[in-house]
């Protein structure tokens, strides 16, 4: 009975462990980006360097980059989402030809809202670019998402040194964190940090490009110059 039980029990071990390794290579696999194959739906690569400076929390807006064709009045809307562990942005979907990047609007995403009357972010160069079949291009221009320097320290943790307070002394610390937060909110505001800038592109930053899309899968099946 006990043999039976060892070798049931050894079974369920190696069945686990299996299953562990199926999950954790799907995990990797599913990870890695992948371009898709050129065909007639995908024909040409656009890619657009972005870096995110990210030095409060998450970014509550998405970057919607309008790009209209030489041959038309058509604009196409491309949407570019600030995230400090991605290099770029690509766009599969647009038709061999020469372009241009006409005007850049800020978005906020769902349940956030954006201070203030909202412009469209500058163009002041002509980004122009053209785009050909079976090939990937990378612009020379790079959108740079960044925040300003907050001096505020983090409060403790909800628990840490408050059981020793009395009501009174946490309605103080409440008061005066809420002063903090805005002396600290006038502060960043006189930084100007402009949270979204079309910069050009420095060879350093295009180069971390050309070596991450060297991890892409399919990659093998277009131009890259």
């Amino acid at each position: 009975m006990c043999l039976k039980l060892n070798i049931n029990a050894e079974k369920i071990v190696r069945i686990t462990v299996l299953n562990l390794i199926v999950v954790t290579v799907l995990l990797l696999t599913g990870c890695a980006m992948k371009f898709p194959v050129p065909d007639e739906t995908n024909q040409t690569i656009l890619i657009i360097p972005v870096e995110t400076r990210q030095t409060l929390g998450h970014f509550v807006f998405t970057l919607d980059v309008s790009i209209k064709g030489s041959s038309g009045n058509e604009v196409v809307q491309h949407t570019v989402e600030p995230n400090p562990k991605m290099l770029f942005s690509y766009n599969t979907q647009l038709k061999p030809g020469k372009y241009k990047i006409t005007e850049m609007n800020r978005k906020a995403k769902p349940g956030f809202k954006l201070g203030g009357k909202q412009r469209p972010e500058k163009v002041r160069d002509n980004v122009e670019f053209e785009l050909e079949k079976g090939k990937i291009t990378i612009i020379d221009k790079m959108i740079l998402f960044q925040q300003p320097q907050s001096k505020l320290v983090k409060p403790p943790k909800r628990g840490q040194n408050q059981q020793k307070m009395t009501d009174a002394e946490r309605n103080l610390e409440r008061i005066k964190r809420k002063k903090e937060r805005k002396a600290d909110q006038e502060a960043m505001k006189k930084q100007r940090v402009r949270q979204v800038q079309l910069v050009d592109l420095d060879e350093s930053f295009k180069t971390k490009i050309l070596e991450e899309l060297k991890e892409v899968e399919n990659i093998d099946q277009w131009k890259l110059e």
